[in-house]
């Protein structure tokens, strides 16, 4: 009986938690997507070049 109710407070707690954190975007306007355009088309001649440390520090920060 317990371990239902506890249960059931952590997923309560679990879903009020990740609803405060979504965050609603709402896309009203396209716009310049010259530098999207540009980072395709050097992905697909094999040029795009990814910095692997400040990628790594980036995942580190959001698993904190």
């Amino acid at each position: 009986m317990i371990s239902q109710i506890n249960t059931s407070v952590a997923n309560a707690s679990y879903q009020e938690a990740t609803k405060s954190t979504q965050k609603n975007t709402n896309v009203t306007k396209q716009g310049d997507t010259s530098k999207i355009e540009q980072i395709k088309a050097e992905i697909e001649k094999g040029e795009y070049r990814v910095d692997l440390q400040t990628l790594a520090e980036k995942i580190a920060d959001e698993m904190i």
